[in-house]
């Protein structure tokens, strides 16, 4: 039976090799599926456009909120259609839309505004920069091009306009640098338009978040082999004053076939929102929510969970189910309460989930 030092020797080695068993299992444990705490948030008649009402509507793709001084959390929320924005107080589980929006850009132009965020002072906004999906020479678009900035007012929460009649809001500034800046990173610079066109791994941004005084844009695509998404990081005050934007591509682990679709910052660094890549192939592959530090050297993001959309009812104005649009609505000490609103269906169709940390 051995000595009793021996006996010890042994049950301390079976004792670490259980805890590196289960450390691993843990770590490489495939996530959590979570269905929606509801359905469909209601937004009442819904966000009113002129042109393209239905297809508009459906065309929700980015969200930017923060709380007023009323302590209402007001949000600027982007449609991929046209260049307007509007604003929506979020409450629970109602959606409700506010008068009045903003015009990004030049009327009779396509912005393609894919995210939205905001660091309490300014709203931030960004063009796809993406290339044409179904074009010859994949062509880019200069419409959407562009990263806008306006100030917030923190009293209520929407764009700050000390001028009555003001055409812009405080602050506003529109920038077409975001290209240039990308073609000048090793990583990105093969991506140049006509290089590839949407669907094929071609140029195309869907999150922002903004974080530390930092913009950062995540990209839909092109990816990098072995699952990996880029994202794009640049000083935001040299950014929009035309001087050295510091910029920094991170390469993150998000899994095979995606690519970043949104992402909000954290207290501990970034909700990243990840989605099937421009790849048409992929389209079936799931959605997942998951954590990275922010760090741009980080090349790993940790597994929160699978998104469980399968028992969400279409409404009669609703096409399809793509998330695009994340926000926190409650952060807790052992999960998030998140909403997901999606391109496709009317006014974001709005979804909570509650995603444990």
């Amino acid at each position: 039976m051995g000595t009793k030092q021996g006996r010890s020797r042994q049950a301390q080695f079976f004792h670490r090799l259980t805890y590196v068993i289960l450390l691993n299992s843990a770590l490489f444990a495939a996530p959590p599926s979570v269905a929606p705490a509801d359905q469909p948030w209601d937004a009442g008649s819904g966000f009113a456009f002129a042109d393209k009402p239905k297809k508009t509507r459906q065309a929700l793709s980015g969200i930017a909120c923060a709380l007023n001084a009323k302590s209402e959390n007001i949000c600027l929320v982007a449609f991929d259609e046209g260049v307007e924005a509007r604003f929506v107080r979020v409450g629970d589980g109602v959606l409700t839309p506010l008068p009045g929006g903003i015009t990004l850009g030049a009327e009779g132009t396509e912005l393609d505004a894919e995210g939205a965020a905001s660091d309490g002072s300014y709203f931030y906004v960004t063009g796809s920069h993406a290339v044409k999906r179904k074009d010859q020479i994949c062509s880019a678009p200069p419409d959407s091009r562009h990263v806008i900035r306006f100030k917030r007012d923190p009293a209520s929460g929407l764009p700050l306009y000390s001028q009555q009649n003001a055409k812009r809001p405080d602050g506003y500034q529109d920038s077409e640098r975001l290209l240039s800046i990308i073609m000048a990173q090793s990583q990105l610079a093969a991506y140049k338009p006509g290089s590839a066109c949407l669907g094929a791994g071609g140029l195309d941004i869907e999150g922002l978040a903004t974080k530390g005084g930092r913009l950062y844009f995540g990209l839909r695509g092109p990816t990098a082999d072995g699952g990996k998404a880029y994202i794009l990081s640049v000083d935001t005050a040299g950014f929009f004053a035309g001087g050295d934007a510091q910029a920094a591509v991170s390469t993150v682990t998000v899994g095979e076939r995606r690519g970043i679709r949104d992402m909000v910052a954290t207290d501990d660094g970034m909700l990243l929102l990840v989605g099937p890549d421009d790849v048409e192939t992929n389209k079936n592959v799931t959605w997942e929510i998951l954590h990275w530090s922010g760090d741009v050297r980080d090349t790993q993001a940790r597994e929160l969970a699978v998104l469980d959309l399968s028992k969400v009812t279409l409404r009669a104005c609703d096409k399809e189910i793509k998330p695009e649009a994340l926000t926190i609505l409650r952060t807790k000490p052992a999960h998030y309460e998140l909403l997901i609103l999606s391109d496709g269906m009317c006014d974001g169709g709005a979804l909570r989930f509650k995603i444990t940390r």
